[in-house]
């Protein structure tokens, strides 16, 4: 087998026929999620075709400028999401998470690419794309989580934290344990995963490679390679994000601020 098999138009029918069977479960069980499932998959599907199209073009070009712009068009939508997911009342973050994320993805994605798969050059479109975008898309999830629970801890424990403060501990020290708990947040969903892979189930880069006729071992070394590399990346990136702005959290006298 040397071609995946396409999904023709009869299949997707059969797909939004899905999506109109989960859309009528959830009114009818009355969820209040009829909209948010609706809007979802209406932005997932415009959003993925648009994509396609355009991958397209810039595979056939594989020129570096467009790649690289590319990549911070996906930097910058993907910090978006980040504060908005992070629910985080102050815009000051953004510049701090695409920082982040852009550092640590470029960083770690030239490892994997260039030095581990040993791909020339290692912007390679049809490779660098989509690894990168699996890359950045796990940052976001893990920053948000992260930021989130810092914040979270933040405000729960505003007394302890000025209380600290107060007896001479410096802004790190007094939050110190609030930054190990986000990241500790923010890596279990992927140390669970990883714990289950191959025994529980497949990743959908494996499932995708063996599907188009990749030999399963050689599958089997890019997802080992890959759940690594956005391992390392969830942490760095979450742990950078954090440290390079927590203090935006406390005005000049070493107090909370307090977001309305």
């Amino acid at each position: 087998m040397n071609n995946i098999v396409d999904i023709n138009f009869k299949g997707l029918l059969i797909i939004y026929f899905l999506v109109f069977i989960n859309l009528f479960v959830v009114e009818l069980l009355k969820f209040r999620l009829f909209k948010q499932f609706l809007i979802a998959v209406l932005r997932m599907s415009v959003q993925l075709f648009f994509a396609g199209f355009i991958l397209k073009y810039i595979f056939n070009l594989n020129s570096f400028y467009l790649i690289f712009l590319t990549f911070l068009i996906m930097a910058l939508f993907a910090s978006n999401i980040i504060l908005k997911k992070a629910n985080v009342p102050t815009k000051k973050l953004y510049f701090f998470i695409f920082l982040s994320i852009t550092f640590v993805s470029l960083i770690v994605g030239f490892i994997f690419i260039k030095i581990i798969i040993g791909l020339t050059p290692w912007y390679e479109a049809r490779y660098f794309i989509p690894l990168i975008g699996m890359i950045l898309g796990n940052s976001m999830n893990g920053c948000s989580l992260a930021i989130e629970r810092f914040y979270t801890h933040i405000k729960k424990q505003q007394k302890e934290i000025e209380t600290l403060l107060c007896f001479g501990a410096s802004t790190f020290e007094s939050v110190k344990e609030f930054i190990i708990n986000s990241l500790k947040a923010a890596s279990l969903p992927y140390i669970t995963s990883m714990s289950g892979i191959g025994l529980v189930f497949l990743p959908g880069m494996m499932t995708g490679q063996i599907l188009s006729g990749t030999n399963p071992i050689v599958a089997v070394k890019y997802q080992l390679s890959i759940m690594v590399v956005i391992f390392t990346s969830v942490i760095f990136s979450s742990l950078l994000v954090i440290l390079f702005s927590y203090k935006i959290f406390f005005d000049k006298y070493g107090k909370i601020k307090k977001y309305e």
